[in-house]
């Protein structure tokens, strides 16, 4: 998720243990512990795109960096404030976990059993960025920031932000079943066949959503809005070259890559050079009959590969695109 949704998060949930008994500093500490599983991005410089594949939401974002973490932050603040060990621990766990659980959420995914396991694990119940979750942890900070530390309702707005923002994750998670439901029944419908399907949210918001939906031929995508009234999904087909994945699967230094997108590879020609896209989180747009993707990983004639970070140069009418089509068809 965003810095600051992180930020917001673990603010509240360090002052929902600890606001009673030193008040506004808790959302300082919080905050900062929030922030800690991120901080691995600042050895991204040291490795290629590849490479940082593996290093992200790798341990800093596994259960048990929390828990070691957790153990001496305690030792810390209990020594700092003569206090409970056992409070101050599950204040720093709360602050420092919520944050791989919130990602978690993402289609991004997160390795939270690192390194037992390597796998991504996502629920996809919301976007990496979405003011509708964010904003009431931000409101509820904000209001506390300003209360008196003595005031009797500050756990009240605590429990409140994090409330209201923890019932729209559960929304988002619904809505995905939803979501998925329909799209089982119109595969079936249309009688195609599959092994795998990831319904993952749109940019911003939890009523637009992408299908992608993995046969043995090639991947189908396919978007579904809450406002739709004709619910009928057209399916967009790409064929696969899943031999060429197959082959550069077993290139050791490409494992990161393929871990991270789980299966979800699209490997075609464009302009003499076979790329391969990870499209877990579905298609950029669709023009003139081909689906766009970010970052794609191109192999060049002579064998050598890079992932591209080039990006589209037209946000503004992709949001709005996007913004039309969340509307309903």
């Amino acid at each position: 998720m965003d810095s600051l949704s992180q930020i917001v998060l673990g603010a509240a949930t360090f002052a929902l243990v600890k606001d009673k008994e030193i008040g506004k500093k808790a959302l300082l500490y919080g905050a900062i512990l929030g922030t800690i599983p991120d901080l691995d991005v600042l050895i991204n410089p040291y490795f290629n795109a590849i490479e940082q594949l593996s290093i992200h939401r790798a341990f800093s974002h596994s259960i048990f960096f929390s828990f070691i973490l957790s153990l001496l932050f305690a030792k810390w603040f209990s020594y700092k404030y003569k206090t409970s060990y056992a409070s101050w621990f599950w204040a720093s766990f709360l602050a420092l976990f919520t944050h791989p659980l919130l990602d978690l959420c993402t289609t991004y995914g997160t390795r939270i059993f690192y390194p037992l396991s390597k796998s991504f694990y996502s629920l996809d119940n919301v976007f990496v960025i979405d003011p509708l979750y964010t904003i009431w942890l931000l409101i509820g900070c904000i209001v506390l920031l300003f209360m008196k530390n003595k005031n009797s309702k500050r756990q009240t707005v605590i429990k409140w932000s994090l409330g209201i923002s923890t019932a729209y994750l559960f929304f988002g998670l619904i809505v995905n079943f939803y979501v998925t439901n329909h799209f089982e029944k119109e595969l079936e419908r249309q009688q195609i066949s599959y092994e795998k399907i990831k319904v993952v949210p749109t940019p911003f918001n939890t009523i637009l959503w992408q299908c992608i939906v993995k046969s043995k031929e090639g991947l189908y995508y396919a978007d579904y809005s809450l406002f739709d009234k004709n619910l009928t999904s057209n399916f967009h087909f790409e064929k696969n070259d899943t031999e060429f994945i197959e082959d550069k699967k077993k290139i050791k230094e490409l494992e990161p890559f393929f871990n991270f997108t789980e299966g979800l590879e699209l490997a075609r020609k464009e302009d003499n050079k076979t790329i391969i896209y990870g499209t877990k989180f579905g298609p950029i747009n669709i023009e003139n009959g081909r689906a766009n993707f970010f970052f794609p990983l191109i192999f060049n004639e002579d064998g050598t590969y890079e992932i591209s970070k080039k990006e589209p140069d037209n946000y503004a009418e992709l949001l709005n695109k996007l913004y039309t089509r969340l509307k309903g068809n």
